[in-house]
């Protein structure tokens, strides 16, 4: 009986044990399970909040560790994660972090854009004033200066090399502009819009304030000649060009609210600006001419321009046909040498990138002037004395000879 007793003992602890073991395994992968959901979903939240790249770097390092840490857990936690398993839901983690890190990625690369046009914009802004300051100080000097000649023709040298420098800088910039934004593609351009609030100046603002200063340049510059009208017309044109290329895409990024508004009144101030240039340029123009003797018919457009360059050299070249005279010639040398000296060799490139004449059109003047120039030469009347001279000799000779006979 005892025996039988001491047994059923042995079988009751034998049981137990097995029982404890049980609970005990049962709990410790519930255990697994729930520190492993507790790990990742800390993960999931600091991916969530993260604000950097560089956190979410860190958070990819803790993911290796995590999957080393439970992956001899794996089939315990495939239980629990039914239908999804272990290495998905390790993978899944992965995707949601690399989304998040390019996206951080991304806009940290567009604040600095933007803090970096920020920068530029600053920078160009407070150049540009110093810039308008400088040429209001010249103006104002100019304006002076009216009863010392020598001194008066200085500032203006001055005042013109300050035009030339704002030129250059003007140049550059847009130019820069040109570079950046020419093939800007779509998504940068609607991440710049989504941001161009913080912008306290954008570049329209600074192509308003470029053209408005430039009309006032136009408008009110003392002591400017030919020269300096046409160069501002070529930079008018340079201008034109790029905006043709990029206004669309400036508009569309800094101006996404009114885009189109935006592009019309802006070419009104290119339009403004061509105009007040070219109300000095023609009188400039007409003045020059006439001041060294050549009286063109009134123009105050380009091709008005071309039309009267046309129409006084061949009206010139007729009048040599006819008379081929010395003074015809001296009308053709003094056309010719204004015509070389002036207006090809110090108005010709600007000629050509302000849009009033084109590299044909001169060309086409330079081969009328070539045929005015052999229609004006005088005709030699060596020719016509020597046969003269022989006839009266030989009718010397004849009587000569009658006179020896008699």
């Amino acid at each position: 009986m005892k025996t039988l007793f001491k047994k059923h003992i042995s079988i009751l602890t034998v049981f137990l044990i097995f029982a404890c073991s049980s609970a005990y395994a049962q709990q410790s992968d519930y255990q697994i399970q729930q520190d492993f959901r507790a790990e990742l979903s800390e993960l999931l939240n600091r991916v969530e909040l993260a604000v950097t790249a560089e956190e979410l770097e860190e958070v990819s390092s803790e993911i290796d560790a995590l999957q080393s840490e439970y992956s001899e857990h794996s089939e315990i936690i495939n239980n629990a994660l039914y239908p999804e398993s272990f290495e998905s839901t390790i993978s899944s983690l992965r995707e949601i972090r690399s989304t998040a890190y390019n996206n951080l990625s991304v806009i940290e690369q567009l604040n600095e854009q933007i803090d970096g046009l920020s920068a530029e914009m600053d920078e160009f802004r407070n150049r540009l004033t110093q810039m308008t300051q400088q040429t209001t100080s010249l103006q104002q000097q100019i304006e002076r200066a009216e009863a010392n000649e020598r001194r008066q023709a200085s500032l203006i040298r001055q005042y013109r090399q300050n035009i030339e420098q704002r030129d250059s800088f003007v140049s550059d910039f847009m130019q820069e502009l040109l570079s950046k934004y020419h093939r800007m593609d779509a998504s940068t351009q609607q991440e710049i819009a989504e941001s161009v609030d913080r912008l306290d100046q954008n570049p329209l603002d600074m192509i308003r304030t470029i053209i408005t200063e430039y009309i006032q340049i136009a408008d009110q510059s003392p002591g400017l000649q030919t020269p300096d009208y046409v160069a501002m017309r070529a930079q008018h044109g340079y201008f034109m060009e790029v905006w043709n290329q990029i206004g669309e895409r400036l508009t569309n990024t800094f101006a996404p609210d009114r885009p189109v508004q935006t592009r019309q009144e802006i070419s009104d101030l290119l339009a403004a600006w061509l105009a007040s240039v070219d109300n000095k340029l023609w009188d400039s123009m007409t003045t020059a001419f006439n001041q060294n003797g050549i009286n063109l018919q009134p123009f105050i457009t380009p091709d008005d321009f071309y039309t009267a360059l046309n129409t006084f050299v061949d009206r010139a070249y007729e009048i040599s046909l006819q008379s081929n005279n010395e003074a015809d010639y001296e009308v053709f040398r003094n056309f010719r040498d204004f015509w070389n000296n002036t207006v090809k060799a110090s108005w010709g490139e600007a000629l050509i990138t302000g849009n009033i004449l084109t590299q044909a059109q001169i060309a086409a003047i330079d081969i009328k002037i070539s045929d005015w120039g052999e229609a004006a030469q005088p005709t030699s009347n060596l020719m016509f004395i020597l046969l003269l001279i022989s006839i009266a000799v030989i009718i010397l000779l004849v009587v000569l000879l009658i006179v020896r006979k008699k």
